[in-house]
């Protein structure tokens, strides 16, 4: 069951703005056009060239995408469906990241008082003390949180209400659940085809320039694949071998330097995707249908249960992070 096999997981991150909207400014210049004053808005920028609030805007940005490179896509709300293979690096990986935001938060607020002074000559008649929040104050505005959920099951539901509503209700969520998990199979498919679409266009301009990334990105996907793939669709797992092996023998330095080994490569690719593609317009022409449940391939780790991890997921829950 996919319970057993993956849970929802969110990560929350708070970063002050550093935004303010002026509403002097914003009356002044609709009177000055005879306009009504909600047809525009003045945000001023209280900071300028705030490196230690750009360094936490950048950490941010790396936890998300650590995030979704090891989650699938679950729902509006934040949540993400997390394989539990992922469950322990996610963790440790979780609380080096909290440690860097907390860091990164002391060093900004040391210089905050910096940041001001120079606000004040370049804001000139815009600039209100009033703006800017205390030591205090400002540090509650930061914050990371990692949120773990166990994934919903119609069984979960107990409400008081007829037993016909009851099951019917249980069929929703079921129905919401596989939804979603086509819905993350289908997001799979999506970041294979366009990393190895990317080499084809890549390696097909003779002129383009292209790094090693071009190369580890594909590596790093197809090795993450066999977990992401908790739908256990057979197809993504056979692609993900054939890509491994057809496309990750060489580094971008090799088939920068050899016309003929990068030629064979572009053909490779572009036949990968081309299979893709007609796997893709195959299933959109069939009436959806439950893929069969495979074993994973031995050359990659089981996956351990969530209800083997339960406890320590409650150990780290209790510990957010304090900034």
């Amino acid at each position: 069951m996919i319970t057993q096999k993956a849970m929802l997981a969110a990560v929350h991150i708070s970063i002050w703005t550093a935004t303010k909207h002026d509403r002097k400014v914003s009356r002044d210049v609709a009177d000055r056009n005879g306009a009504r004053e909600r047809a525009g808005r003045y945000n001023k920028q209280l900071l300028m060239g705030a490196g230690k609030l750009e360094e936490l805007r950048t950490l941010a940005g790396q936890i998300r995408q650590y995030f979704y490179k090891i989650t699938l896509p679950w729902s509006d709300e934040g949540f993400r469906l997390l394989p539990s293979h992922f469950y322990f690096d996610l963790t440790t990986r979780m609380r080096e990241f909290e440690a860097g935001f907390v860091s990164a938060v002391d060093q900004f607020l040391e210089v905050y008082p910096d940041y001001i002074r120079e606000a004040k000559a370049e804001l000139g008649g815009l600039f209100r003390e009033e703006d800017y929040p205390s030591v205090e104050k400002l540090r509650e505005k930061f914050s990371v949180k990692l949120e773990i959920l166990p994934v919903p099951t119609g069984d979960d539901f107990r409400v008081q209400m007829s037993a016909e509503e009851q099951t019917r209700v249980a069929r929703e969520i079921d129905a919401n659940v596989r939804q979603s998990l086509t819905k993350g199979t289908e997001d799979l498919w999506k970041r294979m085809r366009e990393v190895v679409k990317h080499m084809v266009d890549r390696l097909s301009e003779p002129e383009s320039r292209f790094h090693a990334t071009m190369v580890t990105n594909i590596f790093d996907l197809v090795s993450l694949l066999p977990q992401l793939n908790v739908n256990q669709d057979p197809d993504l797992e056979r692609f993900a071998l054939q890509i491994r092996d057809r496309l990750c023998n060489y580094t971008a330095q090799d088939l920068k330097k050899d016309d003929v080994l990068r030629t064979a490569t572009v053909s490779e690719a572009a036949g990968i995707v081309a299979e893709i593609d007609e796997v893709l317009e195959s299933r959109r022409s069939q009436p959806p249908i439950s893929q069969p449940i495979v074993e994973p391939a031995n050359e990659f780790s089981p996956l351990p249960e969530v209800s083997d991890i339960l406890a320590h997921m409650s150990a780290y829950m209790e510990v957010p992070a304090t900034l």
